[in-house]
């Protein structure tokens, strides 16, 4: 993947200045094994931020945000609008498939 990391990717950097996205709803718990992550340097330079808040009303920068079937699609349709977003999409959209197979949202982990 271009911009998603796992946890042992994640780990590996030796770093925590990361976004999460977590499967379910947040749990008080960070740094899972099934989540994915993008560097917060990443997520700003890409203006991810402005992707989010336009699509979801309760879009967080510094908190957990719940994203449920609706307003994913609202992000996907939305990412199409710039490349980077595009790709950052595609990238998560396998993750997110697998999730609402067994979740009703998935939770994005401000920093």
């Amino acid at each position: 993947m271009k911009y998603l990391l796992d946890e042992v990717q994640r780990k590996a950097t030796g770093s925590t200045c990361y976004f999460e996205f977590q499967k379910g709803k947040f749990r008080n718990k960070f740094w899972l094994k099934d989540s994915l992550y993008i560097h917060a340097d990443t997520f700003d330079s890409l203006m991810l931020y402005e992707l989010l808040s336009n699509s979801i009303d309760d879009g967080c920068y510094y908190a957990p945000t719940e994203v449920n079937k609706a307003d994913w699609e609202t992000l996907a349709a939305k990412s199409k609008e710039n490349e980077h977003w595009k790709i950052v999409i595609e990238e998560l959209t396998p993750w997110v498939e697998e999730c609402f197979t067994k979740h009703k949202c998935f939770t994005i982990c401000g920093i």
